[in-house]
């Protein structure tokens, strides 16, 4: 508010000043004339009448006013002249010549006059002085299709002078060299520009408006500048000087174009100047090379652009606006930069300098693009402080490098606050932010980040060089992506990291680091109430850091649901004597194939989770390979976590694993698992309960001969390569189960099937899953299925031949009776099963004997005909090579 009323008071000094120093040189003129004329009066014979002194006022008629008389006037006193109406009176200098030539110190006003075909091949095509302390005041006058070699409408270049347009219009004026309509400049000199209109004016360089001088002061305000053009540089308007003052307010420049070379629409220049730029519209400008709309810069400047709107400006470099300096203080606010377009770089807009202060407030950068770099904002300058606070970066786009904003400096401090960037994208590195340079420092707060992409690194962030400080506090990082470090990837020797209070959530690399990816050598990273949830990456997925003698402390933050294709789903460490701190921390459901929490390779490195809850990981907690490594577990819940080998999972050599207070429950994996030599493991005050589940694997050999197969399954344990005894395995042959056995000490179970006709035969065995129970926990043995293996049995098997191999007679004597036992034996001496009926007539041994009983085997049946004394046996179903029996009891008195 304060500068607003300051930049009034100003305006009415400057205009106060003009008055006065009218004033003055009018004492003494009280005899003034008042003097009309129409076109057939010249203007020259006029304005030298002696009647005409010093301060007249001049009238035309409507007409148009040309020839000798009206043009190639030189103004040696103070006078004013105006057309009686808006447009009627035309001066035309016919091609040849300018119009007015002014004196030192002289005040000239004109007003309501339309200046045409002006043509000299000096300076000026209408107006032209160098002389010092001059007053320029031209009001609502039209200069149109004047012509020169420098300023095709109007050259004042005068120390001192005070240069005032207002209401007025510029067009199609022509500079052979510079300034295609017109030049106000001098040192100390006051030049003002209101409510004016700039429209197709050409030069070499300057192609519309330049005001300057060292010292000067410099405003244009609620003007308008479309389609002028410069065939080298400075397309539309340029304001500055040394320590000068320069003001732009309420103005339009449009279809501006620098063809050649730089500065299609406005340039505000000089050290230790003040230039301002507000509540100003920048559309549809191109400059060949440089600064599609504007350009900023001096030495020790003040540089202010606020409430302006830039769009669809293009230059190779600079779509839109840089502003920079050494130790200039740049500051842009509540603006807005949309379809901007470098064909290089700096798509929308450049700040900065060499001890610089640079401010972005309250601004929006949407689709801007750079074919190569910095698709919306660069902030550079050694030492400089930078703020960008309360701005949107949405849908940014490079080729290359750093989709939305590139902060760059050595030893500079930049602070992100309440900042959005939102869907940009680069083709390399840094799809939404791009941070380099040595020793500087980037706190990133109350900031929202997503949805941004890199192809190589850094999808919201990439950071390079060396002891550099990162400070991210109280921000959302979320559905970035990029192949390393899907959110953030850093890169450098001995810096810090610090994250506070902030979530990572969604981010994917398809290489490294889900969310984040660290990179170098002696670096200190501390995370402290945090969130990490569901970022993946193959390495990872939440976390990946690479280097030796690094710290990565993490306190009081979550890590849930995170996932790595190979190594550690929330955290993987790859390098040498590091140092890694879980405390006060939950890590739940993240999965990796090696290391389902944390995976670290490398020697001597310590791992410490303390007064943590691990549940739901998979595989495992803790994979750590390399030599000389320690591990501790103190104070800590594991629960619920599954492991293929164990929870915490060595290998290497000379490892020590420690594990305090600390209850480990319904986990599936042992608690421990080394591979290598002179480990060591210790449990102290703990509850360790293992579940653990092996996978088992089936070994097949058949063999056929004589009719059969001959089946031998080896049962395994496919985690540790035991032979598995005492275990169920069933047999089947094309498709169905033909029978089981039990496997021996050396984990083999044999069967022999026999095959009913030749052809081929499709066997294959299967074990059932089992579980052993015991104090220390839950073992289990999962069912595998062998392979399948097919035989060709050709040899058919001989039929059943069943016949009775044996009879046998023994006999016992009681005291009243003499017992005999006639037992008969039956065999199949054939290869297939058969049955056979067998009759025999017991009337002979009946004659002395009583018939006390008749006994048989299973598979044996008999019918007994007590009259006729015959006895029918029934073999059923006998096997290859099996037996039944019958047995006959009788007796007779002792």
């Amino acid at each position: 508010m304060y500068k607003n009323e300051f930049k009034k008071l100003s305006t009415f000094l400057i205009i106060s000043a003009i008055i006065a120093i009218g004033a003055f040189s009018l004492i003494g003129t009280a005899n003034a004339a008042e003097v009309t004329i129409n076109n057939t009066t010249t203007i020259n014979a006029s304005i030298n009448n002696n009647s005409f002194t010093n301060g007249s006022t001049l009238y035309l008629e409507d007409g148009v006013y040309s020839g000798t008389g009206n043009k190639a006037l030189t103004v040696s006193k103070n006078m004013t002249i105006a057309g009686k109406t808006k447009v009627g009176a035309i001066i035309d200098m016919e091609n040849s010549g300018r119009a007015f030539t002014i004196n030192a110190g002289i005040n000239l006003t004109l007003i309501n006059i339309t200046f045409i075909n002006g043509n000299t091949t000096s300076n000026g095509g209408v107006i032209t002085s160098t002389q010092n302390n001059t007053i320029l005041t031209i009001t609502d006058c039209t200069f149109e299709n004047n012509t020169a070699n420098n300023d095709g409408a109007i050259y004042m270049t005068g120390e001192g002078s005070t240069n005032t347009l207002e209401n007025s219009v510029f067009k199609n004026n022509k500079a052979i060299v510079s300034y295609g309509a017109v030049y106000l400049n001098g040192v100390n000199s006051i030049n003002l520009v209101d409510n004016c209109t700039f429209e197709n004016n050409t030069a070499n360089d300057y192609g519309a408006l330049r005001m300057n001088g060292v010292g000067s002061s410099n405003t244009l305000k609620n003007s308008v500048f479309i389609n002028n053009t410069a065939i080298s540089s400075y397309g539309a308007a340029s304001l500055g000087g040394v320590n000068s003052i320069n003001l732009v307010d309420n103005c339009t420049f449009e279809n501006n174009a620098a063809s050649g070379v730089s500065y299609s629409a406005l340039i505000m220049i000089g050290e230790g100047s003040s230039n301002t730029l507000e509540n100003s519209v920048f559309k549809n400008n191109t400059a060949i090379v440089s600064y599609g709309a504007v350009y900023l810069n001096g030495v020790n400047s003040i540089n202010l652009v606020d409430n302006c709107t830039f769009e669809n400006n293009t230059a190779n470099d600079y779509g839109a606006l840089r502003m920079n300096g050494v130790g200039s203080s740049n500051t842009l606010k509540n603006s807005v930069f949309i379809n901007n377009t470098a064909i290089s770089s700096y798509g929308a807009a450049s700040l900065g300098g060499d001890n610089s202060i640079n401010l972005v407030d309250n601004c929006t950068f949407e689709n801007n693009t750079a074919g190569v770099s910095y698709g919306a904002l660069r902030v550079i300058g050694v030492g400089s402080s930078n703020t960008l606070k309360n701005s949107v970066f949405i849908t940014n786009t490079v080729g290359v490098s750093y989709g939305a904003l590139y902060i760059v400096g050595d030893g500079s401090d930049s602070v992100l606050d309440n900042v959005t960037v939102i869907n940009n994208s680069a083709g390399i590195n840094g799809g939404g932010i791009g941070f380099s340079g040595d020793d500087n420092v980037l706190t990133i707060k109350d900031s929202i980040i997503s949805d941004n992409t890199a192809v190589k690194e850094g999808g919201a962030l990439y950071a390079s060089g060396d002891n550099k400080t990162i400070n991210i506090e109280g921000s959302t990082l979320v559905n970035n992506s990029a192949k390393t470090g899907g959110a953030l990837d850093i890169n450098g020797e001995e810096g810090k990291v610090n994250i506070d209070n902030s979530l990572f959530e969604n981010n994917s690399a398809s290489s490294n680091g889900g969310a984040i990816d660290i990179n170098g050598q002696s670096r200190e990273t501390n995370i402290n109430n945090s969130t990490f949830n569901n970022n993946s990456a193959k390495n990872g997925g939440a976390i990946n850091s690479n280097g030796d003698d690094n710290n990565l402390s993490i306190n009081n933050t979550d890590f849930n649901n995170n996932n790595a294709i190979n190594k550690g789903g929330a955290i993987n460490n790859n390098g040498d004597n590091n140092i890694i701190v879980l405390d006060n921390s939950t890590a739940t459901n993240n999965t990796a194939p090696n290391g389902g929490a944390i995976s670290s390779t490398g020697d001597e490195n310590t791992i410490a989770i303390d007064n943590s809850e691990l549940s739901g990981n998979n595989d495992g907690i803790l994979k750590s390979e390399g030599d000389d490594n320690k591990i501790t577990v103190d104070n800590s819940t594991i629960t619920n976590n599954t492991a293929k080998d164990g929870l915490i999972t060595n290998e290497g050599n000379n490892n020590n694993v420690t594990i305090n207070n600390t209850n480990a429950t319904n986990n599936t994996g042992d608690i421990v698992y080394n591979t290598g030599n002179n480990n060591t493991e210790s449990a102290n005050n703990s509850t360790i309960i293992v579940d653990l589940t092996y996978e088992t694997n089936i070994d097949l050999v058949i063999v056929s001969g004589s009719g059969q197969i001959t089946i031998v399954a080896t049962l395994t344990n496919k985690n540790t390569g035991e032979k598995l005894s005492g275990e169920k395995v069933y047999f089947y042959v094309n498709g169905k189960q033909v029978g089981s056995a039990t496997t021996d000490k050396y984990g083999e179970a044999r069967f022999v099937y026999k095959v009913p006709k030749t052809g081929n035969y499709n066997v294959y065995a299967k074990s059932q899953q089992t579980t052993i129970t015991n104090a220390s926990g839950n073992y289990t043995f999962k069912e595998s299925t062998s392979v399948t293996k097919t035989l060709n049995v050709n040899k058919p098997l001989t039929p059943a031949k069943i016949k009775v191999y044996s009879k046998k007679t023994t006999s016992k004597k009681t005291k009243k009776h003499k017992i005999y036992y006639i037992t008969y034996s039956i065999k199949n001496y054939g290869e297939k099963t058969g049955s056979k009926t067998f009759t025999e007539s017991l009337k002979n041994i009946l004659k002395k004997h009583k018939l006390y009983k008749i006994q048989t085997t299973k598979n044996t049946k008999y019918n007994y005909n007590k009259k006729s004394k015959i006895l029918k046996t029934i073999v059923k179903n006998l096997a290859h090579n099996k037996i039944a029996k019958i047995k006959i009891t009788v007796y007779r008195k002792a």
